[in-house]
């Protein structure tokens, strides 16, 4: 715990050098504030990366950026609950995919995110340019259980970007891991058992177990790698659909006392109850309706509405390359009963709770790192755009490869296009 909150506070607590010193007032906005109210006619003062102040009818500091935001609404930055932003350019193009192994590769646990992520990804500015702040990026899982260690990032596009390192263990059950596992579900859970429980035994005494006869099929640096999860400390990020295999999922949780998060959940709504029990937070995509696999035939748009009645802690999930539509997501879920400002929290504080970030990040409020949007109207509608972005008190630039490409080609008489894309006869 200590050694996360060290990095935590090493990295993304840290300001950013650009903006030290830097005070920026915005004044007379809509705030949703996540925490509690909505302010009218609120305003903010962001002073050396954080909110130094935030309330209504305050004065401008002498000397600060003033940004006059009324009729604008404000919130905290987006926070994506799981991704491969860093880790992926073009998913068919290896060279440019590093978000999982190759079949037969012998680690899984032991992967980092951190090793491979890429602060400078074409995938970062798209996302950053719709309200994307903070995002865990995951590795992926290859042919076995495990994927690996997720990291908490920011997307200033700085080298330093990471927020929170290990933030994470992924791990794919359901079908997915029935088909690493023997094609069935009871190989998936039998094997994940025998990963748990050799890790557990290796940190009860490593030098005893490193000296004695062992089972070559699990490598010590995995093993080293789910001691946080054995612990507690770490959680546990479990792909599954199924009410029957989240029902596997608490069982799990009970015996090992770990740290779950479900991701998919598409028929949660048939087992909230029993997950406000386990205290299981569930990250879900909020436009799946219609079932895809057998294992989500009950999935409906309603998911989202009825695991926030039961209580269930809610984030939602989008493609990486348009990892900002969680936003679209959450307002699809507001049009199925969930209540706006659910919806809101579930797509900015919610996420930072779920890794242990919401101290620093995930709602406005006194001393937080300044992660914030103004946005030009309802954050939750399509149309909607961010007018400004700020990750840790500094205004990030908005353009990206899409807005350069529209450019581009806009006026498609200029002499300088390749010859296909010019207009004429």
């Amino acid at each position: 715990m200590k050694k996360t909150l060290i990095s935590l506070l090493a990295s993304s607590a840290a300001v950013f050098s650009a903006a030290l010193a830097q005070t920026t007032a915005i004044m007379d906005a809509r705030v949703h504030t996540i925490a509690g109210d909505v302010i009218e006619n609120g305003d903010i003062i962001i002073r050396d990366g954080r909110i130094a102040e935030i309330g209504a009818d305050l004065t401008a500091p002498a000397g600060a950026t003033v940004i006059d935001a009324t009729g604008k609404i404000v919130t905290p930055g987006l926070f994506v609950p799981y991704s491969q932003i860093g880790l992926v350019e073009i998913g068919s193009q290896k060279e440019t995919n590093d978000s999982r192994p190759a079949e037969g590769f012998p680690l899984s646990a032991a992967l980092n995110t951190i090793d491979a992520f890429n602060p400078s990804s074409v995938v970062i500015p798209v996302n950053r340019a719709e309200g994307v702040t903070r995002a865990l990026s995951a590795p992926s899982a290859g042919d076995k259980l495990f994927g690996g260690r997720a990291a908490v990032v920011d997307l200033s596009g700085r080298a330093n970007s990471i927020t929170k390192a290990e933030a994470a263990q992924v791990a794919v059950m359901g079908y997915g891991g029935a088909a690493r596992a023997g094609d069935t579900r009871m190989g998936a859970w039998a094997v994940l058992r025998e990963y748990l429980d050799e890790a557990r035994s290796y940190h009860a005494n490593p030098n005893e177990y490193t000296r004695r006869p062992r089972n070559e099929r699990f490598a010590l640096s995995d093993l080293k790698a789910l001691g946080a999860v054995i612990d507690g400390q770490q959680p546990l990020i479990v792909q599954v659909n199924s009410a029957n295999d989240i029902r596997s999922v608490i069982r799990l949780k009970n015996t090992y006392r770990l740290n779950i998060v479900i991701l998919g959940g598409t028929e949660a709504w048939r087992v909230a109850d029993e997950l406000v029990s386990a205290n299981i937070p569930v990250i879900i995509s909020g436009l799946a309706n219609l079932p895809r696999q057998f294992e989500d035939i009950d999935s409906t748009l309603k998911n989202a509405a009825r695991l926030h009645r039961a209580g269930v802690k809610l984030a939602f999930v989008s493609d990486t390359h348009k990892a900002h539509l969680i936003r679209q997501h959450a307002g699809n879920a507001v049009a199925e009963g969930l209540p706006m400002a659910a919806a809101l929290r579930a797509i900015t504080l919610t996420p930072a709770e779920i890794y242990g970030v919401d101290s620093q990040l995930g709602s406005l409020e006194v001393g937080k790192i300044a992660d914030v949007v103004i946005w030009d109207g309802d954050p939750l509608e399509v149309t909607t755009q961010p007018e400004a972005v700020f990750i840790a008190g500094q205004q990030q630039d908005l353009n990206n490869r899409q807005k350069m490409l529209v450019e581009r080609y806009r006026d498609l008489t200029r002499g300088d296009l390749p010859f296909a894309y010019r207009g004429g006869e």
